[in-house]
């Protein structure tokens, strides 16, 4: 990806974040990314390779974020659950923009394929999690309860903000964690 072509993915995930997908039409687009309407048609030539390329860029960006984090036990698997509580608190509390995406643009195959690669990334970034605490465990299964409770964190807190909702999920997590003899 170029610069210019980063630049633009990264205005157009800050747009779509702060506003949704339906509300702005490619001129306002254009005008947060500060280039020409030619110049957003070259590297996005449409609409949908718009949509495409803010979700590319958040899945980069929200996989940097979730990185790191403690190295053994139930705190090392449990880490992304904590920096997503950070990033609802600290980034955006609007939802999953992955999940917004598919949601105002459910017959599009590209962006429903972003989404996949999205959530498929972050099941598997768990389940890497998981086998490195625990090479024994049914890490397929545990990851899985992750990844659902990644997502429930995601909406539960538009309802009841960003910390309670994180620290339920933390304890879930510890709980499940725990009944697999992950500690």
């Amino acid at each position: 990806m170029t610069t210019t072509q980063h630049r633009i993915a990264e205005s157009l995930d800050r747009q779509f974040a702060a506003m949704g997908f339906a509300t702005q039409g490619v001129e306002a687009l254009r005008a947060g990314a500060d280039v020409s309407l030619r110049t957003l048609y070259k590297y996005f030539p449409s609409r949908e390779a718009m949509v495409v390329g803010a979700l590319d860029h958040r899945d980069r960006t929200y996989s940097d974020w979730i990185a790191g984090g403690p190295e053994n036990g139930a705190d090392h698997v449990l880490y992304p659950l904590l920096r997503l509580g950070d990033w609802l608190t600290e980034v955006a509390n609007t939802g999953c923009l992955f999940m917004n995406a598919l949601s105002a643009y459910p017959e599009s195959t590209a962006i429903r394929s972003a989404v996949e690669r999205h959530k498929s990334r972050l099941h598997q970034h768990f389940l890497d999690r998981l086998t490195h605490v625990d090479p024994c465990c049914d890490a397929a299964a545990l990851a899985d309860a992750m990844l659902l409770l990644h997502e429930g964190l995601t909406d539960t807190a538009r309802l009841f903000g960003a910390k309670p909702a994180t620290q339920s999920a933390l304890r879930s997590g510890r709980s499940i964690l725990s009944a697999a003899g992950i500690d």
